[in-house]
Order: C-alpha cells, then sequence, then structure tokens
C-alpha cells in the first residue's frame, strides 16, 4: 500500500480570481499534475501523481484553489423582476367552487378583533378601513404579494386577507370561524414549498405561521426541542448548536422554510442518511383541525405505546387534515467531527459503485451522500460566477459528507475509502474541505443548485425517487424527449434551456429539473403526464419530499392504487368531513340520504374512475353505505314517509309508513354528545342498537357572552308493527342533536350560512327536514339570536313561509316569527346606549322605541289570539295548589297546562317579554336623559305615539316568577326537555343580577338549580328509553 504521505498534498484556497504570485504557481503546477482529491488545507488524492512525486507531502509544492467562502450567487446578469400568472389563468380548468363564501369586511372585522393589532391582519378586503382610496389598496395589494406567489414565480393566487395567528388558541378560532362561515384556508409556512401548495389559487385566506416563532423548551438531557411551528429551521438548528446538537433535517431553504411547513409537508432534505424521516424524529405535535378543536398530543417521550400514532397521519398531510401549531422534535448530538469530499465521477454506474463502498466503508459516519449532473454545475457556475471546486469537468459530480465524535477516526476511514475508489478508477478527481468555510463552500456547490437553475425564467420541477439503478436514467430519457419536441436550445426562441438531475443518492431521491426560460403550455404536455408514466412503470414515487400541493394532486394514482386513495379519502373525510356544516350533493339532498359530501378544492386527493365526485364513504346509488353485514334475504330497506294528512311538526306524535305499513310514533329530541353516540350490530334484524353517553344539560351564555352558535343532527327511526291507536306508541323518531354555545369564536350568521342558509327554506318543507328544523334548530337558533343579541337570517320572509308550505303553522311557530324582530332592536340598542347623550342619540333612541312599540302591538296580537278561548275549553294555563305546603318552591301556585306544547309557547313568551322590556326601559331611560348642548331642548318633548309609562315594563320579577311557575308542567307533559333551557337561563340570569345589586333571589336561584336536576333526570330518562329500541337512521343535519 502506497504510505498516507505519497497521497497528500497541501491545497490552500485563494481568492476567487488569484492574482498573486503563489497563486499563479500554484495555477501553473496544477495544470501539469494529475487530478486529485484535497482534504482541507486541503490533501489532494491521486495514485500515479503520487507515486510520480516525492515522498514527502512537503515536496509538493502544488495548491490547488479551492473557494473558501460560500458568498450568494452573483448573477452573470441582473434577473429581470418578473410576476407570475395567476394560477386560474395558467390553470383555465380549475374554477372555484361558488359554495365557499367570500371574505367580507364583517369577517375581516372580526379576525382584528380576535388577533388584536393591525399587523396580524393584512388586509386587502378592506384596506384597513380606508377602502376607495387608491393609495391604501396599492399598500394592501404589496403587503399581500409576497403571500400570494411562490419563489418560483410559478403559481400566484388571489388571496386578500392573511392572518397572522401568534398562538395556538388564534388559529383554533380563526379555522373554527372559517369552518362555520365556509371561508377556504391555505395554511402556509416559509413559502419555500415548491408544488403550490402553499399559496392560494382564488381568494382562499392565508395563515401564515410566521409569528408563531417560540422556542419552548430544549432538555440537554434527551435531546428534545419543543418549539413553534412557524420557527425557521436555520435558527433552530442555529439554537441547537450553541447547546451541542443539531436538527434531524436540513434543506437548502433552511434560512426560509419553518417546520411546521417541514413537518407538514415530510421533508426529507440533506440529513436523511444520517438522522431518517422526520416520521421518527418527531415525539410529538400540537395541531388544530378544521372544526377548531385542537389535538394536543404534544409528548416529549421516545416511548408512547397507548393506541394510534395520529401525529403520524399529520407528518406529510399538507395541512389538509390539521394545522401544526407545536412540535416536540428529538435532536441528536451534533457531531464534533465533520468531513466533507467533493469529486468527479466519468459515470451514473461509477457513482452507483461509489455510494456502495462509502455505505460499506464509511457505514456509521456517512451522513449525506448527494449526485449532481455536469449541467447543474455548469449553471451554478455560470450564475455565481465562482471557481469550481474541480479544474475538469466530468459528467457527475458527488458530495460525501461524514460526521462522528472522532475526527482521526473518521478521517482515516474516509482517507481508506478515498484510496479505494480512486485505486480502482471509481473516481477521476476530488477535494476534500479542511475547515469549516471551505465545507460551507462545497456544499453550495449543491445547495445552490436549485435557485441558480431558476434565474434564466423557471423550473419545472420533479422530485420523485426511483429505484437506484435506474435513478438518473429519467434525465436523459426526458431531456431526448424535450429535444425530440423542438424545445430544447441554446437561444430564446427555445422555451427549456436544460434537463438536470441531482438529489439524493443515499435515499433514490432524484431532483429531475427543467430549467426554462419561460413557462410554457407545450413544455408541459411533452412533460405529463410521461414523467409520471416512466416514474410508475418503475414502480416509483413521483413526490419523494415535496409533497404533491397543486401541481401533483392529478397524478397521485401513478403512485397509489384506488384503494390507498380510497383510504386517504376517509382519513380526510374523518378529519376534516365535508358534510352538514358544509355544502354536500343534489342527489343526496334530494333523495333524504346521509350525505358525506365532496371534498375541498384544495384537497390534494382526486377521485379514481369508480369514486370522482365523492369521497371513498359516500355510497354508490347501486350500494349501501353500511358494509358491516351483508343483507339478509327478503330484507327491504327501509322506505318512510309520513301518512297524510300532514300536521303540525309539533304534534307529539305522528303516522309514518315504510313501504305501506302505517306506524304511529312519538317525536322527541334531546341533546347529547354525538361524537360519544355509538352504534351495535345484531345479524338478526335489521337496524341497530345505540348507546348514548350521560345526559347533561347544556350551559347556555345570556346576553353578549354567547358569541357563537352551532348545531348537528342525526335523525333516527324506531317502526314497530302498524298499530291504529293514537295514544299507543309502535314507534319512535328522535332527533339527536349537539348544540354549542360558545363566547370563543364567530358570530351566529357566520355559521348559519354554513348549511341551512346554503341549503334554502324550500329543503324544511319535507318529512324529516321540516321536522327538525321546526322542532330542533328554529327554536335554537331563536334562543341564540335573542341572547346574543345579534340578527338572524331567520327572520327574513321566505324562511318564516316557505317551509310551512305543506304544514299548517302553530302559534308557538308564529311566535318564534316575532321573537326573531326582537334582536336587530337589541343589537341597535348596543350600538346607541353607549354613545354621549347628544341629540342624535336622543334621536336614534327614539326610532328604536318606535320599533319596540310596533313589535310590542304584534306581541298583544298574538297573547290576545292564544288566552281567548271558546266556550267550554280550558284556558291555555291555570294555577294549583301546592301539592306539598312548604315545599321546595318558593312560588305560590304552580301553573299546570293545556299540553307540553302550549307549556313551551309561554315560556317562551315570558322570557322575550323579560328580554324585550327591559329594551324598553333602557330606551325610555336614554331619551329622557338631559342633552345639555341642545338648550333649550334639553328634555324630549315627544309625540303622543311614544309617550309610555315606563313603570308598565318594570315587571321582570312576575314574568321570571311565571317562567318557575310553569317549568315543572312543562317538563313533564314534553318530550324536549331541552326546549326548556332558554328560558330556565334567563329567569336565572334575571334572578342572579337582582342578587348582584340587592342579595336578594337566592332562593328562587337555589330553586332553579334544583330544576336544572329535575331536568337532567328527564334527559337521562328519554336517552335510556331510546337505548332500548332499534333504529334506522334516516337523515344527518
Amino acid at each position: 500500500m502506497v504510505s498516507r504521505a505519497r497521497f497528500l498534498r497541501a491545497v490552500q484556497a485563494p481568492a476567487r480570481h488569484a492574482t498573486s504570485g503563489t497563486s499563479a504557481v500554484a495555477a501553473s503546477r496544477c495544470a501539469g499534475i494529475a487530478a486529485g482529491i484535497a482534504r482541507p488545507s486541503t490533501t489532494t488524492y491521486h495514485p500515479a501523481a503520487a507515486a510520480a512525486a516525492a515522498p514527502s507531502a512537503a515536496s509538493y509544492s502544488p495548491r490547488r484553489c479551492l473557494s473558501t467562502t460560500a458568498s450568494r450567487p452573483l448573477f452573470a446578469r441582473p434577473t429581470p423582476a418578473r410576476r407570475a400568472k395567476l394560477t386560474a389563468e395558467t390553470y383555465p380548468e380549475l374554477k372555484r367552487d361558488e359554495r365557499f363564501a367570500r371574505v367580507t369586511p364583517e369577517d375581516v372585522a372580526f379576525f382584528r378583533d380576535l388577533l388584536g393589532e393591525d399587523a396580524a391582519v393584512i388586509d386587502g378586503v378592506g384596506s384597513g378601513g380606508k377602502a376607495g382610496e387608491a393609495a391604501a389598496e396599492a399598500e394592501a395589494a404589496a403587503d399581500l404579494e409576497p403571500f400570494n406567489e411562490d419563489w418560483m414565480h410559478k403559481y400566484r393566487g388571489q388571496c386578500r386577507l392573511v392572518l397572522r395567528p401568534a398562538s395556538t388558541e388564534h388559529v383554533s378560532a380563526i379555522l373554527r370561524y372559517c369552518n362555520e362561515r365556509l371561508l377556504a384556508v391555505v395554511p402556509q409556512g416559509g413559502n419555500t414549498g415548491l408544488v403550490g401548495g402553499s399559496v392560494p389559487v382564488f381568494d382562499e385566506i392565508v395563515l401564515s405561521m410566521a409569528r408563531m416563532n417560540r422556542i419552548r423548551s430544549f432538555d440537554d438531557a434527551s435531546g428534545c426541542l419543543v418549539l413553534d411551528a412557524g420557527c425557521v429551521l436555520e435558527v433552530a438548528d442555529q439554537f441547537l448548536a450553541e447547546r451541542g446538537h443539531i436538527f434531524p433535517l436540513d434543506l437548502g431553504a433552511k434560512g426560509s422554510c419553518h417546520v411546521g411547513g417541514n413537518v407538514a409537508t415530510n421533508a426529507g432534505g440533506l440529513r436523511l442518511l444520517r438522522y431518517g424521516s422526520l416520521h421518527g424524529s418527531v415525539l410529538g405535535m400540537e395541531a388544530v383541525l378544521p372544526d377548531g378543536t385542537v389535538m394536543d398530543d404534544l409528548c416529549t417521550l421516545r416511548k408512547n405505546n397507548t393506541g394510534y400514532d395520529l401525529k403520524q397521519l399529520l407528518i406529510g398531510a399538507e395541512g389538509t387534515i390539521g394545522v401544526i401549531t407545536k412540535l416536540a422534535v428529538q435532536c441528536p448530538q451534533r457531531p464534533p467531527a465533520v468531513n466533507v469530499a467533493f469529486f468527479g465521477i466519468e459515470s451514473y454506474e461509477k457513482a452507483q459503485r461509489a455510494f456502495r463502498e462509502a455505505k460499506a466503508q464509511l457505514s456509521e459516519i456517512l451522513s449525506a451522500f448527494e449526485l449532481m449532473d455536469a449541467k447543474s454545475q455548469e449553471l451554478v457556475h455560470a450564475v455565481r460566477g465562482e471557481k469550481r471546486p474541480l479544474e475538469g469537468e466530468h459528467p457527475f459530480y458527488c458530495l460525501v459528507e461524514t460526521s462522528g465524535s472522532n475526527g482521526d477516526h473518521d478521517y482515516e476511514k474516509l482517507e481508506k475509502f478515498l484510496e479505494d475508489v480512486m485505486g480502482n478508477d471509481v473516481i477521476a478527481d476530488g477535494v476534500v474541505a479542511q475547515d469549516a468555510t471551505q465545507i460551507k463552500a462545497l456544499w453550495g456547490w449543491r445547495e445552490s443548485v436549485p435557485e441558480c437553475i431558476g434565474h434564466w425564467g423557471g423550473v419545472y420541477k420533479y422530485d420523485v425517487s426511483i429505484p437506484l439503478a435506474d435513478m438518473y436514467s429519467i434525465v436523459d430519457d426526458v431531456k431526448a424527449r424535450v429535444d425530440e419536441a423542438g424545445l430544447l436550445g441554446d437561444t430564446d426562441e427555445f422555451p427549456v434551456l436544460g434537463v438536470i438531475g441531482y438529489g439524493h443518492m443515499g435515499d433514490s431521491n432524484l431532483h429531475l429539473n427543467v430549467a426554462v426560460r419561460r413557462y410554457d403550455k407545450e413544455v408541459e404536455r411533452v412533460l405529463e403526464p410521461y414523467v409520471y408514466e416512466w416514474i410508475e412503470k418503475r414502480k416509483g414515487s413521483i413526490s419523494a419530499e415535496h409533497g404533491l400541493g397543486l401541481a401533483k394532486k392529478p397524478y397521485i394514482k401513478y403512485s397509489r392504487n384506488d384503494t390507498m386513495v380510497g383510504l386517504m379519502k376517509q382519513i380526510k373525510n374523518l378529519y376534516d368531513p365535508c358534510s352538514n356544516e358544509r355544502p354536500y350533493c343534489g342527489n343526496c339532498v334530494n333523495s333524504g340520504r346521509q350525505c358525506e359530501g365532496y371534498e375541498r378544492e384544495r384537497v390534494f386527493i382526486t377521485g379514481t374512475p369508480e369514486t370522482k365526485g365523492r369521497v371513498a364513504s359516500h355510497p354508490k346509488k347501486t350500494a349501501s353505505s353500511k358494509k358491516s353485514r351483508p343483507r339478509a334475504d327478503g330484507e327491504v330497506k327501509p322506505h318512510i314517509v309520513p301518512v297524510q294528512p300532514l300536521t303540525s311538526a309539533w304534534d307529539d306524535y305522528m303516522r309514518l309508513s315504510n313501504h305501506g305499513i302505517e306506524t304511529s310514533v312519538l317525536l322527541t329530541a334531546l341533546q347529547t354528545n354525538l361524537q360519544g353516540v355509538s352504534g351495535r350490530d345484531r345479524d338478526d334484524a335489521a337496524g341497530f342498537d345505540i348507546f348514548l353517553p350521560a345526559y347533561a344539560a347544556a350551559e347556555l351564555q345570556p346576553n353578549h357572552l354567547a358569541r357563537e352558535f352551532s348545531a348537528r343532527s342525526k335523525c333516527l327511526a324506531n317502526l314497530g308493527g302498524g298499530d291504529d291507536a293514537r295514544d299507543s306508541t309502535s314507534g319512535y323518531c328522535a332527533f339527536l342533536f349537539e348544540q354549542n354555545w360558545s363566547a370563543a369564536s364567530s358570530a351566529y350568521s357566520a355559521s348559519e350560512e354554513g348549511l341551512i342558509k346554503t341549503l334554502g327554506p324550500k329543503h324544511f318543507t319535507s318529512f324529516p327536514n321540516h321536522q327538525y328544523f321546526v322542532r330542533v334548530h328554529r327554536p335554537l337558533a331563536v334562543s341564540f339570536a335573542l341572547l346574543s343579541r345579534r340578527e338572524s337570517f331567520l327572520a327574513s320572509p321566505e324562511w318564516i313561509s316557505t317551509p310551512w308550505a305543506d304544514h299548517p303553522k302553530s302559534p308557538l311557530d308564529q311566535l318564534f316569527d316575532i321573537m326573531l324582530s326582537v334582536p336587530p332592536i337589541l343589537a341597535g340598542v348596543d350600538r346607541v346606549l353607549p354613545l354621549p347623550a347628544t341629540m342624535t342619540r336622543r334621536l336614534s333612541a327614539q326610532d328604536l322605541l318606535q320599533s319596540c312599540l310596533a313589535l310590542e302591538t304584534r306581541f298583544h296580537q298574538w297573547f290576545t289570539g292564544v288566552v281567548v278561548t271558546s266556550g267550554g275549553q280550558h284556558p291555555p294555563w291555570w294555577s294549583d295548589e301546592l301539592g306539598s305546603p312548604g315545599g321546595e318552591i318558593p312560588f305560590a301556585n304552580p301553573y299546570t297546562f293545556r299540553d307540553g306544547l302550549t307549556g313551551i309557547m309561554m315560556l317562551y313568551y315570558w322570557m322575550s317579554q323579560i328580554i324585550f322590556h327591559r329594551c324598553v326601559e333602557c330606551l325610555h331611560a336614554a331619551i329622557f336623559q338631559p342633552v345639555v348642548d341642545a338648550y333649550p331642548d334639553m328634555w324630549p318633548n315627544l309625540p303622543p305615539s311614544l309617550q309610555i309609562d315606563p313603570n308598565q315594563y318594570q315587571d321582570g320579577r312576575d314574568l321570571a316568577a311565571n317562567i318557575c311557575r310553569g317549568l315543572d308542567a312543562t317538563l313533564n307533559g314534553t318530550t324536549q326537555p331541552d326546549m326548556l333551557l332558554a328560558p330556565m337561563t334567563v329567569a336565572l340570569d334575571f334572578y342572579r343580577d337582582i342578587n348582584a345589586t340587592s342579595q336578594d333571589g337566592v332562593l328562587e336561584i337555589l330553586w332553579l338549580e334544583a330544576f336544572k336536576r329535575r331536568l337532567a333526570s328527564k334527559g337521562q330518562h328519554i336517552a335510556t328509553v331510546l337505548q332500548g329500541q332499534r333504529w334506522v337512521e334516516v337523515a344527518r343535519y
């Protein structure tokens, strides 16, 4: 073996264009010596040269030239500023789904209130309140541009609103609001993606994670780093470097990319060979699901074998099932000894041999093996203008990095490897970096490739995995195809500048790049789907580490079969279902069956020929949606319709027909946790059992605290044998629903537009939609509108009339019509009262009072109509003596009602009057507040129509007592105990207000708290009855 001294010669790194005598001598002597490999300082290897040389390394005066700085690319000519075409124009086949809402100034106002500072909202909708001003609009457009366009200038969206949350709570509130308002969202990190996944196409809201950039903790013993998703990768790595650790991922875009985006796309990067993929490095994760639910799995342990590892679903999901907000990452010790070698190779076959030898000889210290072809280095050299690491040109170049804990040991292994590959004529020339500066310089020739090849106009990028033996063949085949099409050339008339291949041999990941002077549809037609078909034939993957995004969404079938795509669609639908709160397909709406809906415009999965237009779980027309068991012979799918004549939805009994067999069913509705409802199938009969969680009365937020309302429901039917007896129940029709009253997020109107408003009033004219709307949704919506003092679209004429086109309207429905006129007045009062006492405020209050008095007339007419009775009939309610004198009730003579519906009707009337009369009182006080500046009109001179006695409106205590006196009787007579929650809440809130100022009302408060327990007991009783039945699912809402 040749001694080490005969293989080494020192190499100095002069400036880029050396002019000194020493450098000139070095250059001249280098020309006459066979190319070698230089180790830092550096050391050059070449056996033939070593054999002819003096035995001592000191006798080698020639110096190899190696750049010592990793300067930013210096362009050979200025790159002209260019702006990408709109993606919607480039791809006209992409159409905006008009079922999704457009951002309004009201939405912007909500987000400004939520995020708390202008810097967190970049607004092109209202231009920060200066809409219409050219300067403001231009400024907003300039601020939005970086978020609308990718760095390759290939994709450009039309986003008009960028949100920059600072916390997980912000992200949760934003997604919850957008989910219910049907506003499309595109999560965005550093916007360094290569497939268009992080930029909008149309007017989606961009959710930028840039402000969530804190490093939360680091455990130097375990190496666990907890940080926000918006942390820049390079910042995190520098933080770790100061503590002797290293981030297990390295990318050329590390100075801009966010770790959350890296994980969302499962970026591979330059260290995958050594540290593996992010699936193994991510220990824990916090993410927000599309409906605003926070998934807190921020575990910092390496072992947690408790059920499904759900975070793995979000790694590589590209934000389609959730937005990552925090991460716990396992970070290894930073190796103190790093060596980098850069060498030229004459063929791809020899590159494979070099890689095999590197794995065999360097094994545990091998951290990177990068491949670059000649064209890639040629373009980098043309852009940067720096001297190349190697003096000659070669078809291929490889960069090898080793990292370990023992410098001498590592270098000996690297030296042995280089001796072998050079002695066997595997590599032709090379250098080895001596210090950190030279290491950075050599890496620069690899990391600069993506940026430099786009210098002339653009790049078509294909990030692919191909078996190693065929990995580079695709470059030659694509180049031949482009050349044959007449698109490749050296002059500007040809759109294609070159076809380049480079990537990570360590994981068979090739970056096939087609550098172009301009993006051209003809080039795309030549490349696609040819590239994907080529990869499919060789069992490769069309996306190794960049993800699918917009660019590769239509081509997933080339890497995943129909079964895999179907499973992905089911997972997507589980986390982000396009049902109920979202638009769904007309076929299911018209047929009344459950619909799992269509996927969002930006979902990354496409349908197969058999499932196009529906998600995988959406039933085919010819197949049942349930696959738990085959249908038994003779078993018929239920077909349930109401029996004529149609009655009011508030009748507790109705007759249903199933294939001609009539059944009398009892209607009921119960609030429950739908996620906790489980079904159990049996093989001996149709239908299924249900198991309900323990009943708990919902907590309603009174007054201004209630800012969000949503409701979901399932309609189930239990059909026994036919029974003509009206008072005998043969079956049940149950609406299990879930309501949400929250003080955290959006307005009522925003959530309702998600489903009810989109479907329209005609959708609720027939069974079971009409019964759901009248008995469940509308009472909840009316209560919410009244308590939150927010106007509802249900007050519009079409919503007050159309749903009852085929059904009679009950007095309770008519009461709700009137009650829906109260919230707009309450909202007006809330705007007027805080204003200073001026004539403008007084006149506004007078207008509102005029509206109140007109509404009072409607209330009076309704009340008169329900109280006046014909001969021989009971009045709607009457008083009974206490069944147990001296009992717990503090109200004498509780009420008894004609029936349960009458009880509900009167409770809601008294509830509305408490709120309405308090409103009239406040307006009267505001009108009579003196306006000092308006002398001599300091006091009002009201017309006779507005002259009222305010004392008659100070009856809140009597009205609250009426509610309490009627609660127990109504509870005993209703099949919907949850209907009592809103009146009970208003009465309880009234007594609490009294107690806060006068210490009175304690007994009433205690009584109402006890009643709430009785209500819960009734709800649990109904749940028990329902659990004892067999059910079929009729519809979902």
